[in-house]
């Protein structure tokens, strides 16, 4: 938000609340800071980042609450933090493919031109393939999408990824192989019914700039918004119980049995607890989950700074990231670090973590050509809300800054799109919206 010729006027009105301490929240708080307006953020949570934690563990790994990496090209992301200051390490542009015997190399060709004759001549998928997917590459590219909503297109005209991969005409050896278990892992649904917006804009953002790890863990994604706003605006451990609406107007928040004043409320809580706070029904609050398995072993992984993907469909563990060999910090000294992700479907059908880390120890030593004895389970971290669903058409159902409520406002992935990148844009809307509203109620 453009802040010059703003008058600073924190030093009278009640501050702007805003709940919840994720990505939307302190972009929000951020902005408005920077505008000059006083901001308190409320988070139920003992830390900031909401879906972006990362635990240290006693051992010396980061861990962060599931498998994630840092989009560097996400337009948003690039407007509020400066992501050099993370000391990021990029992932290869490339993956393995598992095909149930062995590994197979696959390269972006914008990045390793060396690798394109092999790539053209993998056994994967044919020919034919390898052009659509640079005619498709090259769309993307060219496209102004500034996130998944917008890759969406009109709500109308919303389709599948699976629906856009087989009207592209791409053959059954590179969807299954490739597409289901590489997007299915970022979508978190391998069947690919997901909203074809999300699967066009993460092509876009992986050909225009790299997959990070941050060297802190993805927590440091969210620690560096917070560095934005003053000592003691962020009050963790402070649930709030309900927005306090008088005469048509948001006039506080409810903590602990009591009210806390505010000029205005952005409720930027995950999706469910949006909905309860709010009760506006359009919040989607259906939500995919994934688990990860966190592997440890003295052992090299042998896989370059690449992910490993199932591409046989058969295995419980979707892909393996070499996290240690990316960021040596995720790990102490002569020890690796792996995530074994299992998707949501694998899940369901595997209640028991220590049946399922048992496996997916296997299955990813397996994959790795690797004894299961290489390897040892170091936590299972399951995150049951990693998105909300978002099938063909949704963005255009999601509810809007705006509420009806005077003073009263949305922030949260679930008004732009399910990424941090949607989030953050979320947050961006909120804080213009406020800060519009109060100038004009005051003229």
């Amino acid at each position: 938000m453009p802040t010059s010729g703003v008058v600073d006027d924190r030093s009278s009105a009640l501050p702007v609340v805003v709940i919840g301490a994720g990505m939307a929240g302190l972009t929000c708080a951020a902005e408005l800071w920077a505008a000059g307006r006083d901001v308190v953020v409320l988070e139920a949570a003992d830390g900031v980042g909401g879906r972006l934690r990362t635990d240290r563990h006693p051992k010396g790994y980061r861990l962060d609450r599931g498998f994630q990496v840092l989009l560097e090209a996400y337009p948003a992301l690039r407007r509020q933090v400066d992501v050099g200051a993370l000391r990021p390490a990029p992932f290869d542009a490339g993956a393995l493919i598992w095909t149930g015997r062995r590994l197979i190399p696959l390269a972006d060709p914008f990045r390793h031109p060396a690798a394109l004759p092999r790539d053209l001549t993998t056994s994967l998928f044919g020919p034919g393939d390898k052009v659509r997917l640079a005619a498709l590459a090259v769309r993307a590219r060219l496209a102004p999408w500034e996130s998944a909503a917008h890759a969406a297109g009109k709500p109308a005209h919303d389709v599948s990824a699976a629906e856009v991969l087989w009207g592209a005409g791409f053959g059954r050896g590179f969807v299954e192989r490739f597409a289901r278990p590489f997007w299915g892992g970022i979508l978190l649904d391998r069947t690919l019914a997901t909203s074809a917006g999300p699967f066009r804009f993460t092509l876009k953002m992986f050909l225009e700039g790299s997959a990070l790890l941050p060297e802190g863990g993805i927590q440091a994604l969210p620690e560096r918004l917070e560095r934005r706003l003053p000592l003691g605006a962020v009050r963790l451990n402070r649930p709030v119980e309900a927005v306090v609406v008088e005469e048509g107007r948001a006039v506080g928040v409810r903590v602990a049995g009591n009210t806390l004043p505010a000029a205005a409320v952005v409720v930027a809580a995950d999706p469910p607890a949006a909905k309860r706070l709010t009760g506006i029904t359009a919040i989607p609050d259906a939500g995919v989950g994934c688990v990860t398995v966190y592997l440890t072993g003295a052992r090299h992984p042998g896989t370059g700074k690449r992910l490993v993907l199932d591409g046989t469909g058969t295995l419980a563990v979707n892909h393996v990231a070499p996290l240690s060999v990316v960021a040596p910090s995720y790990a102490p000294p002569d020890r690796h670090l792996l995530a074994a992700v299992v998707l949501s479907e694998a899940v369901e059908t595997h209640p028991d973590d220590e049946a399922l880390a048992r496996r997916a120890r296997h299955e990813a030593a397996r994959m790795l050509g690797h004894d299961p004895t290489d390897w040892s389970v170091l936590s299972v971290v399951r995150v049951p809300f990693s998105q909300y669903a978002q099938p063909p058409g949704i963005h255009g159902r999601l509810p809007k800054t705006t509420t009806g409520i005077r003073n009263l406002y949305l922030a949260g992935e679930a008004t732009v799109d399910s990424s941090y990148n949607g989030a953050i844009l979320s947050g961006e809307a909120a804080a213009r919206a406020v800060f519009r509203d109060s100038r004009r109620y005051e003229e």
